[in-house]
């Protein structure tokens, strides 16, 4: 399982409608920064039911959601 994998597990089993992460909280669950690579592979995250919502670099903040299942 890379670290991309372990935060979209994460979050299909913590997010219940939406939920913000700090960039912090991002890198202590899977230990990847949030970066152009984040940028390239947020898609993945469907897989998973749950969708990058948005990048705020300015707070630092990602905001996901849970897609209907």
């Amino acid at each position: 399982m890379n670290n991309y994998e372990t935060l979209w597990k994460y979050l299909s089993y913590s997010c219940t409608s939406t939920q913000t992460l700090t960039f912090a909280d991002i890198y202590h669950i899977a230990k990847i920064s949030v970066d152009s690579e984040f940028v390239r592979r947020k898609n993945e995250a469907e897989r998973y039911g749950i969708s990058v919502m948005k990048i705020n670099m300015n707070n630092g903040t990602v905001l996901f959601a849970r897609n209907g299942r």
